[in-house]
């Protein structure tokens, strides 16, 4: 494809004129000279010479491709070529850094779990057990008195003798039925069974005892007062923990019992209470 140019055309426009002008110039001596023919010629008259003028112009090599004089005259004058604008060229389209791929936290590490130390808790100490009253020792009986043989005497002597004897005999045999009856009153009874005031409370099973899977039957012996109330626990039979016996004596302390009575009088009693720990 031609571009057009105003500059690259000049040579040949200027071409074109001088061509033209030449042309026209042997369009006139031509056409002077037709028209001097025509007249008529005077008698006595010396002919007139035809004077031409011709005048020599160096005109440039005509390229093959340049079109002739006479087709310079006929042929119209070519339009010049519309000037076409180059195509822009295509911008480059902006490189576009890939998005930076979002960085992965990695996860925590999860904490570890420490276990709490256990608080151990108080271990309540088995009161030591009441010591029994001694009981009063039966009193001597007294030696019998020797027989003295005397002859009148004798028997006045063996009245005075046996009376006082009897008479001891009988306060001996008076005094020992009454002292094997009388029983200690502060002594707590032993019994088999207890009325609970109110529904008892059961024991807390210890959390560590849970996760451990530890279980067991604790015996706490039991103290009760003429009111009914605690007056001292201890452990009988352990269970094996030292955190479910102690979950016992808690239960234990917390409980109300109805006071024991024996023919209308209230006494103190002792009982075995059992606690099944069991998951």
């Amino acid at each position: 494809m031609q571009l057009f140019s105003p500059y690259a055309d000049k040579p040949r426009w200027s071409f074109k004129a001088t061509a033209l002008v030449v042309a026209l110039g042997l369009h006139a001596g031509v056409f002077a000279t037709l028209l001097f023919e025509s007249e008529p010629k005077m008698v006595g008259q010396p002919a007139l010479e035809e004077v031409v003028g011709v005048e020599l112009i160096d005109l440039p090599d005509i390229d093959a491709g340049e079109p002739t004089l006479a087709e310079a005259d006929v042929a119209p004058e070519p339009e010049p070529e519309p000037q076409v604008e180059p195509e822009p060229e295509p911008e480059p389209e902006p490189e576009i850094d890939p998005e930076p791929e979002p960085e992965v936290e990695p996860e925590p590490e999860p904490e570890p779990i420490v276990e709490k130390p256990e608080i151990p808790e108080p271990v309540v100490k088995p009161k030591p057990k009441p010591k029994p009253k001694p009981k009063p020792k039966p009193k001597p009986k007294p030696k019998p008195v020797p027989k003295v043989e005397k002859a009148e005497p004798k028997e006045t002597a063996k009245v005075a003798s046996s009376s006082p004897v009897k008479s001891d005999t009988k306060s001996d045999q008076a005094g020992g039925p009454k002292s094997a009856k009388s029983v200690d009153p502060d002594k707590p009874r032993m019994v088999a069974q207890v009325n609970y005031l109110g529904r008892p409370p059961q024991p807390v099973y210890p959390r560590m005892s849970e996760r451990r899977r530890e279980t067991g039957t604790v015996v706490v012996r039991v103290v009760i007062s003429t009111q009914g109330t605690v007056l001292d626990v201890w452990v009988r039979k352990s269970s094996g923990f030292e955190r479910l016996d102690t979950a016992a004596l808690g239960a234990a302390k917390k409980t109300k019992f109805k006071p024991y009575t024996e023919n209308g009088v209230a006494y103190r009693a002792m009982a075995d209470i059992p606690y099944n720990f069991v998951l």
